[in-house]
């Protein structure tokens, strides 16, 4: 069932971007997004996000429902960020009968770790730690180590199925950035001349976790234009407003972009063309 099945996979570290390319991808009149984002369909393990989906206990026709309405549209995509370091994914995709293209997004370490943490510290509430405590979690360098992970997809997926651009040359240059995706997806690019971009999935501090997991729950329910009008309500009621960087973590965000400062540069090696001006 090919037309039931993504020709386009979108992943990356952590709070490198997905959810705002999903929504913008979306909106495209060429593109059908499956209305789970991160559906975590080929995860490694069975987790709260994909528990009633999942390769490890169902068939692939459960994968096919979240495209089921995408039949006709030139793309049809997800996007889980975890994909990029998962066998699982690899595997599937990789092995495909028609392999999906796939778009890694990447950000400078130190940003894309404060991040990942004023997010489990301040919205989701998964850790009470301070930033030193933060970094020696082992998960940390897991998820900075790029190269490390999108070699093993180089060298699985076919030839050119396989692109990367940086978040931060993503929201500096969102239309230009989004022309390319357009082209590099062959549909029409002239669609984000004059978009509205609106960047998704902030840190922000979250009021009730009750209402916001109650929000992640229905969100695939709802249409994307109108999750466009629904969200700045949704926020005025249970956002805390955005997470601003603490002058106490300076001096740890400093050594840790230093301790760094390779990453971008192993990037480089596989895409040369990948924009790093911003990292420095």
């Amino acid at each position: 069932m090919i037309e039931h099945f993504p020709n386009l996979i979108i992943g990356g570290a952590p709070k490198c971007g997905t959810s705002s390319l999903y929504f913008w991808l979306s909106a495209h009149p060429e593109v059908y997004g499956s209305p789970k984002k991160e559906t975590f369909f080929f995860a490694d393990k069975v987790n709260r996000f994909n528990a009633s989906a999942n390769v490890h206990e169902h068939d692939l026709s459960r994968y096919h429902e979240f495209f089921k309405d995408g039949a006709n549209a030139a793309i049809r995509f997800e996007a889980t960020a975890h994909y990029l370091y998962e066998e699982e994914a690899l595997k599937a995709f990789s092995q495909s009968e028609q392999p999906p293209k796939m778009i890694f997004l990447f950000r400078e370490p130190s940003k894309q770790m404060y991040s990942h943490y004023k997010m489990e510290k301040f919205r989701t509430k998964t850790v009470d730690m301070n930033l030193e405590q933060y970094i020696e979690l082992p998960k940390i360098e897991k998820y900075v180590n790029y190269a490390f992970y999108l070699k093993k997809w180089v060298n699985a997926m076919p030839k050119n199925h396989v692109r990367i651009w940086a978040f931060e040359d993503l929201m500096s240059r969102k239309e230009e950035v989004m022309k390319e995706i357009a082209e590099y997806l062959e549909i029409d690019s002239s669609f984000y001349e004059s978009f509205n971009f609106e960047h998704r999935n902030e840190s922000v501090a979250i009021r009730s976790g009750v209402l916001h997991q109650l929000g992640l729950r229905i969100q695939p329910l709802i249409p994307h234009f109108i999750q466009r009008l629904l969200l700045p309500i949704y926020m005025k009621m249970n956002s805390g407003g955005r997470v601003l960087d603490d002058e106490d973590d300076a001096g740890v965000l400093q050594a840790f972009k230093t301790n760094h400062a390779g990453v971008g540069l192993d990037l480089k090696k596989s895409f040369p063309d990948f924009r790093l001006e911003k990292w420095s």
